[in-house]
């Protein structure tokens, strides 16, 4: 080993690296070197406080697992364990991995970047692949409706088995069971349109499996209520406990990053999560198939994921696309309280198996307490003390009787109110995914810009949920402007909104004395789709829509044509104003229900009509 790295890198000593002084190791690509996994290794082991610069030259170097670090890597809405990580950054300040054409391939189990405790942290100019694909991907060749069956064409760089009638897929050193599925289009690289009629219920039990010759494969006992369209793509991640392993970079409790000029072909769960961070810079960050690939997908969950940060989220310049899942989401967490130990100590508890062993606050900080139906306020509390040895289970001690507030413990949920990121997205484009555009649920000051959007579901969605996801929190000052919305909601299963604000709050729960979001202001978006509902927007204070374009498109059928253009519900102050409905659906009709005070200037007919797939019991 030391041989090899005296040969492939230099050093060039104290050179000025943000601040403070550093070394820049320069590593050029050297085709006898099979592993660069140990070099970045010794590297960084030899610099365990930072300030150090990689530098990689031209060349696609390779990382493998067996001589990775290894680390627990606790991470929210992905599969949390211990990960062989390629480029491990612990307790370190000042660290820069720096690329020139450089492509680093994967192999096998292994996470490529993680930063854990570490400030100041740079990557760019590199991108980031796998030898294997994370999804078993293939054309379909025929299908039987009779039969509930199948035949699939498998793309060669899938590796697979099968025993008995169950197909397994995998890589270097890893495997999955068939799992979650979609249907793609090959002409337009989009999921198929209402392509919730071809979903196979995984939980109904895995399909079976027949090899006719070597890359055809019968698949049998499909749920979905039809068979996938012959010469779509159909796509299989595997089940969701397994497919969210191997994200591309994962940032925990770390400040200050920056994230530049870098292209994810492939990753085994999100593209990039942050979790608990401060102050993240993406620019320039693409997730994109091989140019003339005939594969789907690039990241097996989101592009992006910010959970519980704080400071500015700037996404920028950025393209977003092939991913199974959103492009960002930015949201807290909500824990379920379970019971009152004493007067000023509770436990509690993850609602959703991915949250488990989130950092979730600090001494200090000013935790809420909500009702989990209606997601109203009922008292906060300053933490004195977080007891975290049962990942599953906190105790904490805060500087408050809660005795009479939380009489009946379980009816509450608890969130972290010192955490909630400003966040800044422009000039970026989302196409070809599954799921939606942005998901944005974080109290900071928001501003969405000069982005052009075509994902699967909503465009932007703003919600808050105590009862599923669990992920907090109400918004308070979102302006969306100079956007594009082009053909979204396509996938069938519920209606999509272009602009989503659905806080999950039961029907019953509902008022309009209370607002769970505050200002969002919608204006100067050009919406051309082809659904008939284009803005939900359920318990908002303030909301503005006002001198947009909407134009219908035509492209499909509508799925719901029923629903409402505009459909407002239970908000205070609404503005519909200077808006072009010219080239809308004529008959169009504007639905507003138990609002405060509405302004409204358009010529579209107003009902009281409410989204009842959005009613909920």
């Amino acid at each position: 080993m030391n041989n090899i790295y005296k040969t492939i890198i230099s050093l060039l000593a104290l050179s000025v690296l943000f601040v403070g002084c550093g070394k820049t190791v320069v590593i050029k690509y050297d085709a006898d070197v099979k592993d660069y996994t140990p070099v970045v290794r010794e590297i960084l082991e030899a610099s365990p406080k930072g300030n150090v610069t990689l530098r990689f030259g031209k060349g696609v170097y390779d990382f493998y697992p067996e001589q990775a670090a290894e680390e627990f890597l606790s991470l929210s809405n992905n599969c949390s364990g211990e990960r062989r990580v390629a480029f491990l950054l612990k307790d370190m300040k000042n660290v820069r991995v720096i690329g020139e054409e450089t492509d680093f391939m994967f192999h096998g189990g292994i996470v490529p970047f993680a930063a854990k405790n570490s400030e100041k942290v740079e990557i760019s100019g590199v991108s980031i692949d796998y030898d294997y694909p994370w999804t078993f991907e293939g054309e379909v060749l025929s299908a039987d409706s009779v039969q509930r069956s199948f035949v699939v064409r498998v793309f060669p760089d899938n590796k697979y088995r099968i025993e008995g009638d169950r197909l397994f897929f995998g890589g270097y050193d890893w495997e999955y069971p068939m799992g979650e599925s979609i249907v793609f289009n090959p002409k337009t690289r989009r999921p198929w349109y209402d392509t919730a009629a071809y979903d196979h219920g995984y939980w109904s039990g895995e399909m079976g499996a027949r090899e006719i010759e070597p890359g055809i494969i019968e698949f049998t006992r499909l749920s979905a209520r039809d068979v996938p369209p012959v010469g779509s793509i159909w796509d299989d991640k595997g089940p969701m406990q397994l497919n969210r392993s191997y994200p591309g970079i994962a940032l925990l409790s770390s400040k200050d990053i920056k994230v530049k000029d870098v292209h994810v072909y492939r990753s085994g769960a999100m593209a990039l999560i942050a979790e608990y961070c401060e102050n993240i810079t993406v620019s320039g960050f693409s997730t994109a198939q091989h140019p003339g690939s005939p594969r789907m997908i690039t990241a097996s969950a989101d592009a992006t994921h910010f959970v519980d940060c704080k400071g500015l989220v700037l996404l920028e310049d950025s393209h977003f696309e092939s991913m199974l899942d959103d492009a960002t989401n930015i949201h807290g967490v909500y824990m379920k309280v379970d019971s009152l130990i004493s007067d000023n100590t509770f436990a509690a508890v993850f609602g959703h198996f991915q949250q488990e062993g989130n950092h979730f606050a600090d001494v200090g900080d000013l935790l809420r307490f909500v009702d989990k139906t209606s997601l109203q306020p009922v008292a906060e509390a300053r933490l004195t003390s977080i007891d975290k040895s049962n990942r599953c289970r906190y105790v904490m001690t805060v500087d408050a009787d809660l005795s009479v507030i939380l009489s009946d413990p379980r009816r509450y949920a608890v969130e972290n109110t010192a955490r909630g990121a400003s966040a800044i997205i422009r000039n970026c484009t989302v196409e070809y995914n599954r799921a939606r555009s942005l998901l944005i649920s974080t109290p900071g000051d928001v501003l969405i810009e000069n982005c052009r959007f075509s994902s699967m579901m909503a465009g932007i969605r703003i919600c808050g949920d105590a009862n599923y996801w669990f992920e907090s929190g109400n918004t308070r000052n979102v302006v969306i402007r100079n956007n594009s919305f082009t053909d979204l909601g396509i996938g069938g299963r519920e209606p999509q909104a272009i602009l989503q604000i659905d806080p999950i709050i039961p029907k019953d729960a509902r008022t309009n004395d209370f607002f769970y979001h505050d200002r969002i202001v919608f204006e100067n978006n050009i919406v051309s789709t082809f659904d008939a509902q284009v803005i939900y927007a359920l318990s908002v204070k303030s909301l503005e829509i006002k001198n947009n374009k909407f134009i219908d498109t035509g492209t499909y059928a509508p799925l719901f044509p029923q629903l409402s253009v505009i459909d407002v519900q239970f908000c205070g102050d609404v503005e519909i104003v200077e808006n072009d409905f010219s080239q809308w659906k004529k008959g169009a009709t504007l639905s507003i229900h138990n609002c405060v005070e509405v302004v409204n200037d358009s010529d579209v007919e107003v009902v009281d009509s409410p989204n009842p797939f959005f009613f909920q019991s």
